[in-house]
């Protein structure tokens, strides 16, 4: 039922009837669709076609009647997919249409040609006491070079024929770019056209730059960002589109950037957060920190969170970081001799473990800064050792007294 209020004062209602009916076929792997829609008067209005009438009465057209049959059908040992449909619509102000369409697409190896695409495609709709409109379509892509495609697109119509090349590549797994050039045979100069396009994506989001020159038509250069914005009690982050419900989940670093969370794709920001997003919900999830990328003199002391969030929470987990330099010590007390082997070196502020004393004193400190304080703990005694108020050159070992 729909109610529908135009500028004129006039209130149209009506009601619509649907049937859907689906089934796949297990020992051939098919699928079959049906689907029936009736409105039963023209007071009925979608909300697509209340918009055509409020902004283009003239030329707005009313649904009576629709009735779409589909069968999809794999060919498993030749890589071979075809798909029909046929689409049969009535409108109370205008002529009925009758619409078929088979699509079959292809995939194939010819030599050290891997996946190489083929697709096509022919449409015809048939208007009442009109001519029909077929139409025609081939699509060809090859792998180029190491993650790229080149293309050939052609159209087929009544009308027009259109080709189109294209070539796409991907330079890593955050940039990718691809052009195209085309002809359409009943515009000005053939419709010459070429067009590009880059995608950049970063922890904060996609950047995406395109243009397009038209031959004695027109051009243009657009570009756009998308992604996402987090905030909360603990701070806050752009990020990748978040565009589900699913939840998401705020790192923070203790303060540390580009730490990289979850593969190479989400990093901590200048304030050391970052946000996970498309986690799974109601089951348990893993975020882990990248060990192997971190930036010199950073450490993080736990690097995989595993939990289980809700439908739409917004998760929190704080990773103890320290970011600084990595420096060789011999630590000595005041009598000459060395702390036994194991004991532990913490930071003097926070409690955190940077370290162990090994054989004759000798220790590694990591993610350490100029001038801080440890505190060097065995059993029930203790002593503190001072680092130089400058540490120019980490490659030499230092002496360090422990008091």
């Amino acid at each position: 039922w729909a109610s529908s209020h135009f500028d004129t004062q006039q209130d149209e209602r009506g009601l619509s009837y649907r049937f859907n009916y689906s089934k796949q076929v297990d020992a051939t792997n098919s699928t079959i669709s049906l689907a029936a829609y009736r409105f039963s008067d023209r007071h009925f209005h979608s909300y697509a076609n209340y918009l055509d009438h409020k902004y283009n009465d003239s030329d707005a057209q009313d649904e009576k009647q629709t009735i779409s049959l589909s069968v999809g059908q794999p060919i498993t040992p030749l890589n071979l997919n075809l798909y029909a449909n046929l689409l049969h619509q009535t409108r109370w102000n205008a002529d009925a249409s009758t619409t078929a369409n088979i699509t079959a697409g292809f995939n194939v190896d010819i030599g050290d040609w891997r996946d190489i695409s083929i697709s096509t495609s022919f449409n015809t709709t048939h208007y009442e006491d009109k001519d029909r409109d077929n139409q025609i379509y081939l699509s060809i892509s090859l792998p180029f070079g190491n993650g790229g495609r080149v293309g050939y697109d052609m159209q087929n119509s009544s009308h027009s024929t259109i080709h189109r090349m294209s070539w796409n590549d991907t330079l890593d797994e955050r940039n990718s770019w691809g052009m195209s050039a085309g002809l359409q045979s009943d515009r000005p100069d053939n419709g010459a056209q070429v067009s590009g396009n880059y995608q950049h994506l970063s922890s904060a989001g996609e950047w995406d730059i395109s243009g397009t020159y038209a031959a004695n038509d027109y051009s243009s250069v657009s570009s756009s960002w998308s992604g996402s914005f987090t905030a909360t009690q603990y701070g806050a982050a752009f990020h990748r589109r978040s565009s589900t419900n699913e939840p998401r989940l705020m790192v923070s670093t203790d303060g540390v950037a580009d730490i990289p969370v979850q593969g190479n794709l989400d990093y901590t920001n200048h304030f050391g957060i970052a946000v996970v997003p498309l986690i799974s919900s109601y089951q348990p999830s893993t975020v882990a920190v990248n060990m192997n990328d971190l930036p010199d003199g950073v450490t993080v002391a736990e690097n995989v969170i595993k939990e289980t969030w809700i439908e739409g929470a917004i998760g929190y987990k704080s990773l103890a970081s320290r970011s600084g330099k990595d420096v060789n010590v011999i630590i000595r007390n005041a009598s000459g001799q060395y702390p036994p082997l194991g004991a532990d070196i913490r930071q003097d502020d926070s409690g955190i473990s940077v370290g162990m004393v090994g054989e004759e004193g000798h220790a590694w400190l990591s993610g350490v800064a100029e001038n801080q304080l440890f505190t060097v703990v065995w059993g029930e005694q203790s002593c503190i050792i001072h680092l130089p108020e400058r540490l120019e050159d980490t490659t030499k070992r230092l002496i360090l007294p422990c008091h």
